[in-house]
């Protein structure tokens, strides 16, 4: 048969039967489904049939068979195919089918009968002319199989029946009384009911005559065991069990004999059929398994030899059809999702031929990724970022890799989703990444945001049940966030500068936790030799690159830029000189734009008292203009001064000074590089030998204050954006970052 794409067939003719009492649907229905067993072989011949994503096999008839599936407003129908081109009666109802080409449609007061074959009129019966206390349960054929509890406190089984327009209610006879849990299996031969029930002793098997309402054969099991499915054909009776202490099994008898051929499957839970002397097994719900087994895939196994047939990769329901084929929907990996007609070559051996099609693979596809093209990392409690992809299955993993491609740092995750009902459907599955990289060996963290720039990843799906290969998808994205005048790695968030007694410069990145709101810190060594300078500062964009620069002045009273790079893995340039002469000064701070040109500044204050303003050019050559006298002599009372940004809300940086009493006063900036008069802070800042302006720290807007104190961690001021009360209460919230006293000579 031909499985070329052109030559499948549309749903060319679609009816729909819509059921009222006493409605002649006979031209109707053979319309749509002329009978014969002859148009089996037409339809193999002439094409696949195309049926509905999703579709869910109900019944097969030798004209057509009963499917179901949700359609584009998500409203679940029901729909008769016909075999021979593809014509589909859609059915205004619950719909029922069985192993021939009767359907029955539960609707209002009353259970209609079609014949799809268009071989005679539709049978109403009406649920008033059934006794009360009996359900129905399934379809065999034209017979309505019912249910009814008895008082032994089991389950009665009634044949219901219309002959010559006469209602015949039989009730199933042979069960045991206390039978209970009855279900009834299709898989059996025509005009039987292959029916599997619990008793206080044990579960049952037992095959009924439709014809007679009499128990055939049965057979009994201990009470340890758990019958998980049945079939049953003229020669053979088949079933899967699990029993306790013993594992699961796969066992075939022929009919009326006490001798069974009993396979152990480990744990695997199998559905059964028999074709001819052939038992057919797969794993049950293999298709959302999630992990791989070699019975997952729909087999065959000779009775009388042992051999084996592998049929499908995976299979969810097998039908027996009247004509003594069966019909499974499933997938192969050739030929994708669909139906399959499952028969006896010329050889005697089972092979799956394709009957109708879904049009979806069998085979792991990726239909689309959820990526961003951009990805920013603003905001305070960023969660991270969902990196997945839509694939054309549940049940598999999700491996994805991320590479910065500036410095070739990555970070990889893991994902899965797990599908349900053993079907096969899209899926999404993602995997959270929290915008870090891996740290390199002599990093001492766990944590390293993603610095900004372009990244590649790769996405490698795999199904988890191991049918099929892996698929994998490549791509790239961008990392965008604000620069920030404390970040030396470009990673969008400040970081803190020390030099350690061992005179190297080390650099902490930080990253906020928004689950419980501490800061992680990593501790990286950018440099040595650093022990030569006497004050060093961080005065955001000085040069006039996107980066920030450090400041730093040696005991000769040099002054050196080092000009930011925004490389993650060398933050700063060779150094340059800028100035000299600059031993005159006992305190400087550099950051906060004092003048409104958008420029990073310094301030400075000479042994005789007086500030000086030195503007910033965003010339990397010349960085500062000629100072300017911003304050008269006085300065002297204070031992440090910081230039934070601004605290006060102002649009203008501001200035914050220490005196020798450990008082703190805010001085706020005007925009014009001079300051209004002197605000108290607040006390007991003395305990401090640094204050840091770390910049937004907190990523909330306002600028934020770090202060360091020998022997412990570096405090936390949040900035509140008011000049009255500038900064909150100190946090301890660097909990990886803990320095033995002395370690430290400095930080900025």
């Amino acid at each position: 048969m031909s499985l070329t794409p052109q030559r499948c067939l549309a749903a060319a003719v679609i009816t729909v039967l819509a059921i009222t009492a006493g409605a002649d649907l006979t031209a109707t229905a053979a319309a749509a489904a002329p009978g014969g067993s002859s148009v089996i072989a037409r339809a193999e011949q002439d094409g696949v049939i195309r049926i509905p994503a999703g579709s869910a096999l109900y019944g097969v008839g030798l004209t057509g068979f009963l499917t179901g599936s949700n359609d584009a407003n998500g409203t679940y129908r029901y729909r008769w195919t016909r075999l021979a081109d593809g014509a589909t009666t859609e059915l205004a109802g619950r719909a029922y089918g069985s192993a021939s080409d009767t359907v029955l449609v539960a609707e209002g007061d009353a259970y209609v009968l079609y014949d799809m074959a268009g071989g005679g009129k539709p049978v109403r019966i009406a649920r008033t002319s059934l006794a009360g206390s009996e359900k129905f349960y399934r379809i065999l054929g034209s017979t309505l199989l019912m249910t009814a509890d008895n008082t032994a406190g089991g389950t009665d089984l009634h044949l219901v029946s219309v002959s010559n327009g006469e209602l015949t209610d039989r009730k199933v006879a042979g069960l045991p009384p206390s039978a209970t849990e009855v279900l009834a299996d299709s898989d059996s031969p025509a005009g039987t009911a292959l029916l599997r029930y619990k008793t206080p002793t044990g579960p049952g098997i037992a095959l009924v005559s439709i014809a007679t309402g009499s128990v055939l054969e049965s057979r009994e099991f201990p009470a340890s065991t758990l019958l998980s499915d049945v079939a049953a054909s003229e020669k053979h009776i088949a079933w899967a069990d699990f029993t306790s202490g013993a594992g699961a099994a796969l066992s075939v008898a022929a009919r009326g004999s006490v001798d069974v051929q009993r396979t152990d499957v480990g744990e695997d839970d199998l559905s059964v059929d028999l074709l001819d002397d052939w038992v057919l097994s797969a794993l049950r719900d293999g298709a959302t398994a999630t992990s791989p087994s070699p019975r997952i895939a729909l087999s065959a196994r000779s009775t009388k030899t042992g051999s084996t047939v592998h049929l499908m990769d995976y299979a969810k329901t097998l039908l027996p059809s009247p004509d003594g084929t069966l019909l499974a929907q499933g997938g192969t990996l050739e030929h994708g999702e669909g139906l399959y007609r499952i028969a006896l070559n010329d050889d005697g051996a089972p092979v799956a031929t394709l009957v109708a099609s879904t049009g979806e693979p069998t085979a792991l596809t990726i239909r689309s990724v959820t990526v961003p093209k951009v990805i920013d990392r603003d905001g305070a409690f960023n969660l991270g970022v969902a990196l997945g992809a839509n694939v054309s299955r549940g049940s598999v993993s999700l491996d994805v890799e991320v590479t910065h491609v500036a410095s070739q740092r990555r970070w990889s995750g893991q994902g899965r989703s797990v599908g349900s009902g053993g079907m096969v459907a899209p899926a999404t599955v993602v995997v959270n990444w929290a915008g870090d990289v891996e740290p390199r060996a002599d990093e001492r963290t766990s944590y390293v945001a993603a610095p900004n720039g372009t990244y590649t990843y790769r996405m490698k799906v795999a199904p988890l049940n191991g049918v099929g290969p892996a698929v994998e998808t490549t791509g790239t994205f961008t990392v965008a966030r604000k620069p920030k005048p404390h970040d030396f790695n470009d990673d969008g968030t400040p970081d803190l500068l020390g030099i350690d007694s061992a005179g190297r410069l080390n650099r902490y990145g930080t990253v906020l936790d928004p689950f419980p709101g501490v800061l992680w810190t990593g501790r990286s060594v950018i440099g040595t030799g650093w022990n030569i300078y006497d004050w060093l500062g961080a005065p955001g964009n000085l040069g006039g690159t996107a980066h920030g620069d450090v400041l730093a002045r040696d005991r000769s009273g040099a002054l050196w830029l080092y000009e930011g790079t925004g490389t993650p893995d060398k933050p700063l340039g060779p150094r340059k000189q800028v100035g000299h002469g600059w031993g005159i000064y006992n305190k400087l701070a550099a950051g906060s734009d004092v003048n409104g040109d958008g420029r990073p500044d310094l301030l400075a204050t000479d042994k005789s008292g007086v500030l000086w303003l030195y503007k910033g050019t965003g010339n990397a050559k010349a960085p500062l203009s000629p100072r300017v006298k911003v304050g008269t002599g006085g300065w002297g009372i204070y031992n440090q001064i910081v230039a934070p940004g601004d605290l006060g809300g102002a649009k203008a940086g501001d200035l914050l000074a220490r005196d020798s009493a450990g008082v703190l006063w805010l001085y706020l900036g005007k925009g014009d590089g001079t300051f209004a008069a002197r605000t108290r802070v607040g006390g007991g800042w003395n305990v401090y030998t640094r204050l840091i302006g770390i910049g937004d720290f907190m990523n909330d807007g306002p600028p934020d204050l770090i202060a360091y104190q020998p022997g412990h961690t570096p405090f936390l001021y949040k900035g509140r954006g008011d000049w009255r009360a500038p900064f909150g209460k100190r946090e301890d919230t660097f909990n990886s970052l803990s320095p033995a006293p002395g370690e430290f000579t400095q930080f900025f």
